[in-house]
This record gives structure tokens, C-alpha cells and sequence, in this order.
């Protein structure tokens, strides 16, 4: 007996460790079949709101105390970037919810006035099936750290800079999405140094 349950116990780690390892992968793939199918429930299942929130917001922050300049802290600088992040604030929150998030991982973007409805896909009736077309993009995806796991979009056309979806670990299997790092909020990569 003590012949066999030493190699299964092996066999039953491994299988663990590998499912441990790819557990953010599986959940990147959750997110975009959700979005294929048009559920905005189930891909919110996977995001932590307030932490992306208040990522894109440092973002635009900082972007926005680096466009208004000056040397240091404190100051215009400061009331301006808070000024700045305030007036955003609105259309991150809008960006940053289900209906914000079925219609950036469906490619649709947002509308003029904010959040338009999706329309039904023709084939199948449902809202915004079908609308994710990987072949534009470059991806990569890993680890940053054991906490930390992050993919890269990367457009195919142009040398744009890439984006980054950054998953945060929740408990051992659990991801969720919780941050995303765009290259340019507010950024000017004209500029010399």
C-alpha cells in the first residue's frame, strides 16, 4: 500500500502545484469568454473595483502633476493634479464598471455620451458576442512576482506601447484584475528630458 501512496501523493502535489501555476492564465481566459458571450456579470466576477479605480486615478494623478510641471511638490502642482483627477473622476468610475469593462473587452469602446448600450450581435441576439479579435494584438503574459501577474497588449499594427492588465492573487486559485497601466495618461513622449 505505502508503494502506492508515495507516488500518488507526488503525482496529487504536482498536479496541485501546476494547477497553482496556471490559475491567473485560466482566469484571463474566463474573463475573455465572458466577454465573447456578452456576460458582464462574470467577467466583473473577476475585478476588483475600488482597486482599479483607485489605480487608474494615481495614474491620471501623476500623469497630471507631470503635465503641469514644476520642480518638486506642493504648490499650483499638487492643486492642479488634484483639480485634474477630480474632474476625471466621473468618467473613470464610468470606465471602471460592468458595463465599462463589457464594452472595453468587447472592443467597443466608449460612446460620446458616456456608456451606450451595447447592440445585439446579429447572428446570435446577444449583446456583444463575438466582438473580441485577438489577432490584433500581441500578447504576453507572467509573473511579476508570486502575488503579482501581468499581460501585455501590445497592438500589431503600430509601435504603440504596450498595456499592462495587472491580476493581484486573492487567496491561492483566486485572481482578480487590479490594475491596468496605460502608456500614455496624459503623458507626452515628446518632450525632452
Amino acid at each position: 500500500m505505502r508503494r502506492i501512496a508515495k507516488p500518488l501523493f507526488v503525482l496529487l502535489a504536482i498536479a496541485c502545484l501546476v494547477w497553482v501555476y496556471f490559475a491567473p492564465h485560466l482566469t484571463v481566459r474566463s474573463m475573455l469568454q465572458a466577454a465573447e458571450r456578452g456576460d458582464a456579470e462574470a467577467l466583473a466576477a473577476h475585478v476588483d473595483f475600488p482597486a482599479l479605480r483607485q489605480d487608474l486615478k494615481s495614474q491620471f494623478a501623476v500623469a497630471a502633476a507631470d503635465r503641469i510641471g514644476g520642480d518638486g511638490s506642493g504648490g499650483w502642482r499638487d492643486f492642479g493634479a488634484a483639480l485634474a483627477t477630480s474632474a476625471a473622476t466621473p468618467a473613470i468610475d464610468a470606465m471602471v464598471s460592468e458595463r465599462g469593462l463589457m464594452l472595453m473587452f468587447t472592443g467597443r469602446g466608449l460612446a460620446r455620451d458616456g456608456l451606450a448600450a451595447l447592440p445585439p450581435d446579429d447572428a446570435t441576439g446577444r449583446h456583444g458576442s463575438g466582438a473580441i479579435d485577438m489577432q490584433q494584438w500581441k500578447t504576453s503574459a507572467g509573473y511579476e512576482d508570486l502575488s503579482t501577474f501581468v499581460v501585455t497588449l501590445k497592438p500589431q499594427s503600430d509601435g504603440a506601447v504596450p498595456a499592462k492588465l495587472v491580476f493581484k492573487r486573492r487567496r491561492l486559485l483566486w485572481w482578480k484584475l487590479s490594475g491596468i497601466e496605460l502608456p500614455s495618461v496624459g503623458t507626452d513622449d515628446t518632450r525632452a528630458p
